[in-house]
């Protein structure tokens, strides 16, 4: 803990804390191999533990129920017994699921000596180079995938992406672009939408609503969260509040529709609104940081410093990279001082 979180801010954590560790010693381990659904292979294996396809069954089932290191054990004996492609894409998947960046990255590597005709191989190389923080060679990677096949609408997307992270957007939404016109995927399109919104940029409107006429269900809350991104960095409250509403009515559980109309009605100092719409927030996914930040800074506002201590101190509980919520404490802390 570091040392500036001090008085009842500090007594709050621990006691977060505690209530976790408590929970985790509840938890005795289990021989989960050994229980069902996956009982009657496991004893199959052990009956004939050189085949692959029993390890495939139980993997598959594991990967279903989140056992995923297990799983990823599963997946590299199947490798050990049978090195073909296809079970070497699915040890990179496994490895990719469960962060083991560094694994795939050395395998990929070689997987690529053996099969340099393997596009999945390429791309996913450049997401390890990624993940691992080689992001000048990562993007070396994606340009000579791009070079050899300039349709190649992952490659323009992955490099998007990581533009978008190196914070060159003007890059990032030409590569995204490119993606787009090469192939008009949902998660391209909601991505360039989110990215126009952020920037005020009008396409914004234009490709939402393009996402919406192609959603026949009409169940999509998405688009609609999007528009209400852009009218709010546009100025046009009423605007964003309407179609916040409308994210919700088609999913009461958009928990970040919540957030944003409660900034809204804080921004206007309608604290009462606005903290009902943070609660509600929380109300629906009550591990949700964001929800308890911005009740405490409402409390802040009442004056309530009890409270609002208390909604930092959870804030941080759930996400201690939240420096916000540390700096929002540590103000508090200071008025009562």
């Amino acid at each position: 803990m570091k040392s500036w979180l001090t008085g009842p801010l500090l007594g709050i954590l621990f006691l977060f804390s505690a209530c976790n560790n408590q929970s985790a010693d509840k938890q005795e381990p289990v021989a989960i191999l050994d229980m069902e659904p996956y009982t009657g292979i496991t004893d199959s294996i052990s009956k004939d533990a050189q085949s692959p396809a029993l390890y495939q069954r139980r993997a598959e089932l594991l990967v279903q129920h989140g056992e995923l290191e297990l799983a990823y054990k599963d997946y590299l004996k199947i490798w050990e017994l049978a090195p073909t492609e296809q079970n070497a894409e699915q040890l990179v998947n496994i490895l990719f699921m469960t962060g083991k960046s560094e694994a795939a990255l050395s395998l990929l590597k070689e997987l690529l000596k053996k099969y340099p005709a393997n596009e999945q191989f390429q791309r996913r190389l450049s997401e390890a180079l990624m993940n691992t923080g080689e992001i000048n060679q990562a993007i070396q990677s994606f340009d000579r995938m791009i070079a050899e096949d300039s349709a190649n609408f992952e490659a323009w997307f992955e490099k998007g992406l990581l533009l978008l992270e190196q914070k060159d957007t003007t890059a990032a939404i030409q590569h995204l672009e490119n993606s787009y016109r090469l192939q008009p995927l949902l998660l391209t399109a909601l991505t360039l939408a989110n990215i126009y919104s952020e920037t005020k940029n009008p396409r914004t409107l234009v490709l939402a609503d393009r996402i919406i006429a192609k959603d026949s269900a009409g169940e999509m809350a998405d688009p609609y969260f999007i528009k209400g991104i852009y009218y709010v960095n546009t100025g046009n409250n009423a605007k964003a509040l309407e179609f916040f509403n409308t994210c919700i009515r088609m999913n009461w559980k958009f928990q970040e529709a919540y957030i944003e109309k409660g900034i809204i009605y804080f921004d206007s100092k309608n604290l009462d609104e606005a903290l009902q719409q943070f609660k509600l927030a929380a109300t629906v996914t009550n591990t949700y940081p964001e929800a308890y930040y911005w009740q405490g800074r409402c409390y802040e506002e009442l004056g309530m410093k009890e409270e609002a201590l208390a909604n930092y101190g959870r804030a941080y509980s759930l996400d201690r990279t939240f420096k916000e919520a540390v700096e929002a404490a540590t103000r508090v802390e200071r008025k009562t001082k």
